[in-house]
């Protein structure tokens, strides 16, 4: 069989983490990873994320540090013989160099082939007009549209179909989203940057659907045909705001069955004519008129909305497509939570809650960037809530945006908006839309009002309405028990409570819990919603009356994840939760985990042994802690949620860590990193920093390490406590002398762990737990590359500045020097 010929398979990563792309890549890459490495493959990664945490995992697989371009990969592809390449783990990134590689004729020449996608598929993808070819042939109704090589040819067809119509490049040298062009001036102002960042000099030109309901289906498909429908979403937002800025529910909100079975069958169509073997998500347009749909993208690859579809579900995607990428097919796949019925992994998953996922943005950091909401991606992550109803899980998600990032949900004060103003927002959607519809109904306006002027389906004012009456019965009943237990059901916060009630949160708590006995009891997260018997280690919380979870027994640790990503930590947060939770399972502790960033790396199955999906609030740190009853709680650095749990009397582990990279822009020429226990120090080696303040590991010459070793020996003076440190090195008339000493950052952590062959992020942890750690030297990994900050500013619209901050940086990368 031509499966037996896959003994050196290249999974392509997605590369660092930027607007539009969260670690979910790399956590569907790290569930492969781990299957394949059961069987005799060879395995190897490429990817020029600087932040990768496939070098630290216990698996035999090659890591390949390399920028992401067709000729980096055809020497990969001859040096390693490689018979397979796997692109469904690297996003758009992966499928655009498996079609380039494919047109260059190497993957002929070779004999290579793609595995999970065929070239053929890509390549339709990658043409709408090709697609449509193909879902015409399948009697899907197609978006008018077309691919133009000059302005004329667009302007005829736009003017043919009328506008707004939206634009795209061809095969684009960068990640580009659909731009809307409302008249003839737009067109061609956006055309000519469009036909600049496209490879082939091409442009899609569609006819526009602003204004339907945006739509989003996961399917999952074997080698045998059988095909499943995992999940469906609906976008708050109508199509024209991009579905990562809109808010999601699922399972989906306003469908009548007709509508969603004709968009269920039109998925599991699509993954059929394309002969998906994995997974494929679908986006809908639906026209709320008359039910009719278009197709508006196809992804045949893990991105944010099948990994939201994994969390909300429970249904383990990425393991299932990993077996099925190794041959197995659906009816022979067992889940490990499954207690009976072998051939659960064929079943659609069902659930008894709503989730929902939450966008959050970054604007504080970035004064002048344009917050309206439209086809381009403006968000930098997502939070993600569950609930019993759709009140429940939207006022959690809105109070998972923790306190240091809430004031960039809404960058104007509603409160304070004029009719006009707010009139203005309610119609040219922007950040933070919500609080300005809540800030509407709050005015008077009704639910027709709203729904016309939006476009959004009128079902969502009438939850939001419902929320302001709680509101209202909450002000005018302070300390009433019947209005705080009904206000509790539907997703209050002791805070938001408080704030009504115009006390402290604590006073709420206190009347809460000895009062109105109102305690949170939580839900297991699994995906037969208690059709068979399943063992899941998920849950959230709600305010009913059965408890589904059990306290773990034995010697245990609470772990505060990383929540939504924000510029400045971001994906080396996520890296070094991850380390710090293998280190303390190492450590003999069981681990429990709080996060609900629908895309984190640490929420795929079997790494924590607990997990809460909850908001990273005091309120629900402090139900886990009384919940589960912790050996010890740790968390990352010290923050807003520490200080308030510190506060409290909970004592919290703080690993000593920085938050922002080398106390930000101090001019330096070289950096020691080091370990300090107890007194006595340790130099893992030293990196050199250039002009552009990239890092490039060095081999320390004699003369250097001569200079260098009196001033590590002296830089116990700038350190109070034990953990690992960056001693800042600048030179000056050939003279060493340190500017400064501080804790390891958090954003350099990742590179450094593996420049220098070290899980520093564990021996951090170790040394926070215990007191030390028992420290091994490795020599320094040597390589013609260098490390840099990635940034947002493109997708935000704004000219780099010549120094930026490495506190707004929103990801890092491998660099080749040569």
């Amino acid at each position: 069989m031509a499966r037996s010929r896959a003994k050196n398979i290249l999974i392509i990563g997605a590369g660092p983490t930027q607007i539009g792309r969260d670690t979910e890549s790399e956590a569907a890459a790290v569930q492969i990873i781990k299957n394949f490495a059961e069987t005799d493959r060879n395995l190897f990664y490429v990817t020029s994320d600087a932040n990768s945490v496939i070098p630290r995992l216990d698996v035999d697989v090659k890591f390949i540090e390399a920028e992401l371009t067709v000729n980096s990969l055809i020497q990969i592809l001859r040096e390693n013989e490689i018979d397979v390449i796997l692109p469904v783990a690297g996003n758009t990134v992966a499928l655009q160099l498996s079609e380039q590689l494919n047109e260059s004729g190497i993957l002929k020449e070779l004999n290579v082939r793609t595995m999970g996608v065929t070239t053929t598929t890509i390549h339709n993808i990658n043409n709408p007009e090709l697609m449509n070819r193909v879902l015409k042939h399948i009697k899907e109704p197609t978006i008018p549209t077309t691919v133009v090589e000059n302005v004329t040819d667009a302007l005829r067809f736009a003017k043919r179909v009328g506008f707004p119509v939206l634009i795209k490049p061809i095969a684009s040298l960068t990640k580009t989203n659909r731009i809307k062009c409302d008249n003839e001036h737009q067109l061609m102002e956006m055309l000519e940057s469009a036909f600049k960042v496209s490879i082939t000099n091409q442009v899609a030109v569609e006819k526009s659907v602003v204004g339907y309901k945006e739509i989003e289906m996961i399917v999952i498909r074997d080698a045998e045909g059988s095909k499943l429908l995992i999940n469906g979403g609906e976008n708050f937002n109508p199509i024209g705001v991009h579905s990562g800025d809109s808010i999601i529910f699922s399972p989906t909100q306003t469908l009548t069955d007709v509508e969603f079975q004709s968009l269920r069958t039109a998925a599991l169509k699509i993954a059929e004519i394309l002969k998906i073997k994995g997974v494929c998500h679908v986006q809908f347009a639906l026209d709320p008129t008359d039910g009719k749909h278009f197709i508006t993208r196809i992804n045949p690859f893990f991105d944010r909305s099948s990994a939201f579809a994994a969390r909300a579900t429970g249904y383990p995607i990425a393991n299932v497509v990993a077996k099925i990428l190794m041959g197995q097919n659906l009816r022979e796949i067992k889940l490990s939570g499954v207690q009976r019925h072998d051939s659960l992994a064929l079943i659609e998953p069902v659930m008894d809650h709503i989730a929902v996922r939450f966008p959050t943005w970054s604007f504080a950091s970035f004064k002048n960037a344009n917050q309206q909401l439209n086809t381009r991606m403006k968000s930098t992550g997502s939070v993600m809530a569950f609930g019993r109803s759709a009140e429940e899980a939207l006022q959690k998600a809105i109070r998972s945006v923790d306190s240091t990032t809430a004031a960039e949900q809404a960058a104007l004060d509603e409160s304070q908006l004029s009719e006009a103003q707010l009139i203005n927002v309610l119609i040219h959607p922007r950040a933070g839309e919500v609080y300005y519809l809540l800030e509407a109904i709050r005015r008077g306006y009704t639910v027709d009002e709203l729904a016309k002027m939006t476009h959004i389906d009128a079902f969502y004012f009438y939850k939001l309405r419902h929320l302001v009456k709680l509101e209202r019965r909450l002000r005018d009943n302070r300390f009433d028990m019947a209005a705080l237990q009904e206000a509790k059901y539907f997703g209050f916060g002791d805070t938001q409570i408080a704030h009504l009630w115009q006390v402290r949160s604590d006073e709420v708590r206190d009347f809460r819990i000895k009062k109105a006995h109102a305690f949170a009891t939580y839900k297991g997260v699994e995906p037969t919603a208690g059709e068979f018997p399943y063992l899941t280690n998920t849950y959230y919380s709600t305010f009913e009356d059965e408890d589904e979870a059990v306290r773990t027994t034995g010697k245990k640790i609470l772990v505060l994840g990383t929540a939504n990503s924000q510029v400045g930590t971001n994906s080396a947060a996520e890296y070094t939760t991850f380390q710090t939770i293998q280190r303390c399972q190492k450590l003999g502790y069981k681990v429990i985990l709080i996060n609900n960033n629908p895309n984190a790396l640490t929420l795929i199955p079997d790494l924590a042994d607990k997990i809460y999906l909850e908001p990273l609030t005091v309120e629900n740190c402090l139900n886990i802690i009384h919940q589960e009853k912790p050996d010890k709680i740790i968390a990352q650095g010290k923050w807003e949620i520490v200080t308030q749990l510190v506060l409290r009397n909970v004592q919290v582990e703080q690993l000593p860590v920085s938050r922002t990279t080398r106390s930000e822009n101090i001019e330096a020429d070289y950096m020691g990193v080091i370990s300090s226990i107890n007194g006595s120090i340790n130099l893992f080696g030293v990196v050199g920093i250039d002009e552009d303040n990239m890092f490039i590991p060095i081999e320390v010459s004699e003369a250097l390490k001569v200079k260098v070793d009196p001033l590590i020996k002296n830089a116990n003076q700038h350190i109070t406590n034990n953990g690992i440190y960056s001693v800042i090195i600048k030179e000056n008339m050939h003279q060493l002398q340190i500017v400064s000493v501080v804790p390891l950052a958090v954003q350099d952590l990742p590179f450094l762990s593996f420049a220098f062959d070290q899980d520093f992020a564990g021996i951090i942890t170790e040394i926070t737990l215990n007191g030390s750690s028992k420290i091994e030297n490795h020599p320094i990994i040597q390589g013609d590359y260098r490390y840099s900050h990635v940034y947002p500013y493109t997708q935000f619209g704004l000219k780099k500045p010549q120094n930026p901050p490495f506190s707004l940086a929103i990801g890092a990368e491998f660099q080749s020097i040569k």
